[in-house]
């Protein structure tokens, strides 16, 4: 006997109220169930496209995790940049590349300090988006995008 007939049954035989806290109940308990069904692990298919590691466009400056030119699969980007400008970054602790796909000679750097401040960690000058920059970004807390 399902849930559903079960419930209906026990309407049949008991008051209103009491048939209201049975189905309330069964509700509970099999609201868990359809859930637990829907949790499936992802397919083969929705990760292997999870695994590649997303270009960056023209005139944007990204930053990924890793060395994506080490024959990896999967570097994530972290961050994406587009106009000129200094952006505060977080938790950028270890290696990482720095790709400059922007135009017109605009460069980027690292700063050690937040807004724009403390000392130039690193410097990206070439607009190159074959190339790009692997390094330690751990000292860095803010990008300045400039021209």
């Amino acid at each position: 006997m399902n849930t559903i007939q079960s419930v209906l049954r026990s309407r049949r035989s008991a008051s209103k109220g009491r048939s209201l806290g049975v189905l309330v109940a069964s509700l509970v308990l099999a609201v868990p169930t359809a859930l637990l069904a829907s949790a499936a692990p992802a397919s083969a298919a929705s990760v292997s496209s999870a695994a590649r590691t997303p270009a960056c466009g023209s005139g944007y400056v990204c930053i990924y995790k890793g060395d994506i030119f080490d024959g990896g699969s999967h570097h994530p980007m972290v961050y994406r940049f587009y106009r000129y400008g200094t952006y505060n970054v977080a938790n950028l602790i270890g290696d990482y590349t720095v790709k400059n796909c922007q135009t017109g000679g605009a460069g980027v750097q690292g700063l050690t300090g937040y807004n724009g401040t403390g000392s130039v960690a690193w410097n990206l000058n070439v607009n190159n988006c074959s190339t790009g920059l692997w390094t330690s970004l751990t000292s860095t807390n803010s990008v300045r995008v400039y021209a």
